[in-house]
């Protein structure tokens, strides 16, 4: 028998947005979103606060992680987009939330996210 160790989530990645939600930006985050998304996080925080514009592009990307969040049973926050943002949001069914909370741990969109390393967590194989 062998035991897999596995990290445990225990706070919300934070995602932040630096820059607009279009054009080459939308790809970038993309590519940070998507790879995490596709672990099954419990909880997800993506931060808009600065990102005054949004493409089709844009709405696409957060629309489907969106619903594919919802799909997996993972939690999608999106938090602190502004009215134009949030208008795009709404008019493609995705929510937004209020503003952030300080207990939530932060990292940028184009940094990679590692998870706390937990001795507890283990996966029997």
């Amino acid at each position: 028998m062998r035991a897999i160790m596995s990290p445990l989530i225990t706070t919300p990645a934070v995602f932040t947005v630096h820059g607009d939600l279009a054009g080459p930006d939308v790809a970038g985050l993309a590519e940070r979103l998507w790879p995490h998304l596709l672990t099954a996080p419990p909880e997800t925080v993506l931060n808009l606060g600065a990102a005054a514009t949004i493409d089709s592009a844009g709405v696409d990307l957060l629309a489907a992680a969106h619903t594919y969040a919802v799909h997996r049973g993972c939690a999608l926050h999106i938090i602190n987009a502004t009215p134009r943002v949030q208008r795009a949001l709404h008019a493609a069914g995705t929510s937004t939330g209020p503003v952030s909370t300080p207990h939530t741990e932060s990292t940028t969109a184009t940094a990679p996210i590692e998870a706390p390393w937990h001795p507890r967590a283990a996966v029997m194989a």
